[in-house]
């Protein structure tokens, strides 16, 4: 079913949707015969950027790892490694990181990585005129003598306070390190990196095209060079079914995630995959450190600039114990995740079923809703009033769940308007404060609950950051605060618990479910990692040997 089949080492084509386009391909294994492995999947989401500091959305980020690395990375089993540096320690007192860099690594244009280029990468990541949405993952560095290079493979990094999840941040996606730091060529275009492959095509609605790089520093146990791969091809097919389609016919290697109409033609009433599936592909499947959710802008001064009013907190907590979840999961995503039980997904390090006590907002509370939307005046009935004006604006491919939400608080005398819009013009749209109600998903760049409650932290307002809520609340940030110098251990653990319930009360977002990360892979492949964070690791993957 893979694609690991032969093609020319000239030009080859790449199609998606109706359009062919030829590209060509250079700088693969030069000593071979011509006959190259190729690795395809689709991306329906297409890329909105290459640039390690704007790459948010997931798709975007699959394709930074394959071009860019930073300091450190993070493997399957959630542990960080080295990476650029092949070496890394930490003061006593938790201020000064040091590092040494790799002298075999080398950027794509063939110059070294060298500590100069960290320190420019990271003072433009920082840098307040680029606006980088990626920049909060260096918050905690000294603003004054946070960067410091002692020779060309050696720096300190100084932090203000001590922060217990630093090399986590260092192992995001948006701290990689960049040629003379991005300041040179084109980092939305993908240019300067020093990663496992080089962009060698993309057209955005149609096709990206990734080569080997040949000089990549890492090798396997055998001595090897890394990557077994010699090309990625992404296609953007944005047609419902398509990629599922594309999957069958074995025209793409690995799809990712169930769609329940996917998960319909897979699996029979009994739950086990249907015997014309039998040996076509593997299943990898682990839980997911990521939650859907559906947030409002509380903002008051941000919702009047834009023309709306937001509904108070009593009302958020009665939208979301208006819902029932365990519905939510079945009908829209075929069973293959879990209702929320809070905001940190229950697979988090101190935050699972018998460390986290339940929380009524969270639970299908028809009566409790109708109550709390009755004290403010609102029921589907009279003398109650119906709230209108309150639009959610999502992506074409959250339709189904909008118009579910839309349709269930109906039911409680709320009225909500749907605002369907491309995803890179949804995703804009959230990002500038332009629309009151919105549908997102966090999911973990390291393992700890931080890393989804620093949400809320009022330093993190967009575009400064994720907060997308424009939340603030001086409990909140002080226990984020507090968290921040207390090193990792049950009492650190309570602290963010009681961020958590904090934020449940106010409810600035409703929690909805919890994903498991579902890959499948055809069976022509081996090498195949996944991880709680669902990174795309195609570094060790090769076609099976015929």
């Amino acid at each position: 079913m893979a694609t690991r089949g032969t093609f020319n080492a000239g030009k080859w084509t790449v199609w998606a949707a109706v359009v062919t386009v030829s590209l060509a391909w250079n700088g693969c294994r030069g000593d071979e015969s011509g006959d190259h492995t190729l690795f395809t999947y689709n991306a329906s989401d297409g890329i909105r950027s290459l640039d390690p500091g704007k790459a948010t959305d997931l798709e975007s980020q699959w394709v930074v790892d394959q071009l860019y690395e930073g300091l450190l990375e993070l493997d399957a089993s959630l542990n960080i490694q080295p990476a650029l540096a092949e070496s890394w320690s930490v003061s006593e007192n938790g201020l000064t990181y040091a590092f040494r860099l790799r002298r075999n690594a080398v950027f794509h244009s063939g110059s070294p990585v060298t500590a100069q280029d960290v320190e420019a990468s990271f003072q433009r990541l920082m840098d307040p005129a680029e606006a980088l949405p990626g920049r909060w993952v260096l918050a905690d560095l000294d603003p004054l003598n946070g960067i410091e290079v002692l020779g060309s493979d050696s720096l300190h990094l100084n932090l203000v306070n001590p922060q217990p999840v630093f090399p986590g941040l260092l192992a995001t996606p948006h701290a990689a390190v960049m040629e003379h730091g991005g300041r040179r060529g084109d980092p939305d275009g993908g240019e300067g990196g020093s990663g496992p492959f080089v962009l060698k095509g993309w057209l955005p609605e149609t096709a990206m095209v990734l080569h080997r790089f040949d000089r990549y520093w890492m090798r396997d146990a055998e001595g090897k060079s890394l990557p077994y791969l010699d090309g990625i091809r992404i296609e953007f097919n944005r047609e419902a079914g398509a990629e599922f389609l594309g999957f069958r016919q074995g025209r793409y290697d690995f799809v990712s995630a169930l769609d329940p109409t996917w998960a319909a033609a897979l699996r029979g009433q009994d739950g086990n995959w249907k015997p014309e599936w039998e040996g076509r592909f593997v299943e990898h499947r682990v839980p997911y450190l990521k939650t859907d959710y559906i947030g409002f802008l509380v903002d008051s001064a941000a919702c009047s600039s834009a023309g709306f009013t937001a509904p108070d907190a009593g009302v958020r907590r009665a939208l979301s114990m208006a819902l029932d979840r365990s519905a939510l999961v079945r009908e829209l995503r075929a069973g293959e995740a879990a209702p929320a039980t809070g905001f940190v997904p229950p697979g988090m390090p101190g935050f699972g079923p018998e460390e986290r006590p339940g929380n009524a907002a969270l639970d299908w509370m028809p009566d409790s809703a109708r109550s709390l939307l009755a004290a403010r005046g609102i029921g589907p009935e009279p003398p109650l009033s119906r709230l209108e004006g309150i639009t959610l604006g999502t992506k074409p491919g959250m339709a189904d769940l909008a118009a579910a939400l839309q349709f269930a608080w109906s039911a409680y005398g709320v009225d909500v308007d749907i605002d369907i819009a491309p995803s890179a013009i949804d995703a804009e749209r959230v990002a500038r404060s332009q629309v009151p109600m919105f549908r997102k998903s966090w999911l973990a760049d390291y393992p700890d609950a931080e890393n989804f409650l620093s949400l809320f932290h009022v330093d993190r307002w967009c575009p400064n950051g994720p907060n997308y809520t424009h939340y603030g609340n001086g409990k909140v940030t002080s226990l984020l605060d507090e968290a921040a110098r207390t090193n990792r251990g049950p009492a650190r653990d309570a602290i963010l618990r009681e961020v958590e319930s904090t934020v449940l009360e106010d409810m600035p977002v409703i929690p909805l479910w919890h994903d498991e990360v579902v890959h499948l892979v055809a069976s022509g492949w081996t090498g195949w990692q996944v991880s709680p964070t669902n990174r795309l690791d195609l570094r060790k993957v090769r076609a099976t040997e015929e």
